[in-house]
């Protein structure tokens, strides 16, 4: 009796190993489809981060270049009177200046770039900006200071402008001073007269300067 339930055993066995065979050959597709949900779920989550870093690096060199710029500007309204800049220009022209997105590419006339020094020794991205004054009705002077951020990975087509690889970033500010009362001839004394000092108004440019020559 004993031979025969042993034998009897045999078939069951290899019956039960053949459904486990059955349902894990069932389960692959969906485990393979676990996996692959898993792994694109991790690309993306990691593609966000960079853009995320990317665009952190740009909004920082933005802010950057945008400060230089102002000071530049500032610095030079009686330092280099002949400089272009200089020359007042209607707030029209100014923006046909700053908003063509050719006057962005590398080596375009009047830009200043500068690459910054981040922790580390890593550069978080470099900056570009420029300023235009402009004409005032009033007696002063304002300007127009508009930057660009990139990113440390950005690239920038030489012909066009147009960002071609990374993140950008574009800030503006208007700069303005009264006129100096303490310069008029009728002035009253030192003791009551006081300098005017520097208004900055600042933005994050919306709408920047289009992907096209311009």
């Amino acid at each position: 009796m004993k031979p025969a339930t042993h034998h009897a055993r045999l078939p069951r066995r290899l019956a039960e190993r053949g459904q486990a065979l059955v349902i894990l050959l069932m389960l692959l597709p969906a485990l393979a489809a676990a996996t692959a949900l898993a792994v694109r779920g991790a690309i993306t989550s990691a593609r966000q981060l960079q853009a995320q870093q990317t665009g952190a690096q740009a909004q920082e060199a933005a802010s950057l270049a945008l400060r230089q710029c102002e000071a530049l500007a500032m610095a030079g309204t009686a330092a280099d009177a002949a400089d272009p800049r200089m020359v007042a220009v209607t707030a029209t022209q100014a923006e046909q200046g700053w908003n063509r997105l050719t006057s962005w590419r590398p080596g375009a006339s009047g830009l200043h770039v500068t690459t910054f020094a981040g922790f580390g020794g890593r550069s978080p991205g470099t900056g570009q900006c420029g300023f235009q004054r402009l004409a005032d009705g009033a007696q002063g002077l304002r300007f127009i200071v508009t930057a660009r951020g990139l990113s440390a990975d950005a690239q920038v087509s030489t012909q066009t402008g147009a960002l071609l690889d990374g993140a950008e970033a574009w800030q503006q500010a208007l700069l303005r001073k009264a006129a100096d009362p303490c310069q008029n001839p009728g002035a009253s004394s030192a003791a009551t007269c006081t300098t005017p000092g520097w208004t900055r108004r600042w933005r994050v440019l919306v709408n920047p300067p289009a992907a096209s020559p311009g």
